[in-house]
């Protein structure tokens, strides 16, 4: 039984890090406005520009942020590359939260 709980609580604590990751990356305001308006519709890097007060470099910056994480991924559309939301890089902070809220 001490061996489950252990490699239990080393899961939570892997999953927490990872959840930990997660908020750190939405710890700037443009990055959150970018994921819910991805969350809304696939949009690309010039797309979303258009909507934010940051140059459309800076957007790709953090498109690519986002898209190492898995919170973001891209597809190739002709010339154009395509972001949409990725829910892989949610899975350790919905897995921890679930665990600690007993669902």
């Amino acid at each position: 039984m001490t061996v489950r709980v252990m490699a239990k609580s080393h899961v939570d604590a892997a999953d927490f890090r990872a959840a930990l990751r997660v908020f750190a990356l939405f710890g700037h305001p443009v990055r959150v406005v970018m994921f819910q308006r991805l969350a809304r519709s696939p949009m690309t890097a010039g797309d979303l520009a258009q909507t934010l007060p940051v140059s459309r470099t800076a957007v790709v910056q953090h498109l690519k942020r986002l898209e190492a994480a898995q919170l973001v991924e891209s597809s190739s559309q002709g010339r154009r590359r395509v972001y949409q939301i990725d829910r892989r890089g949610l899975a350790p902070l919905t897995r921890w939260l679930k665990r600690h809220l007993g669902e």
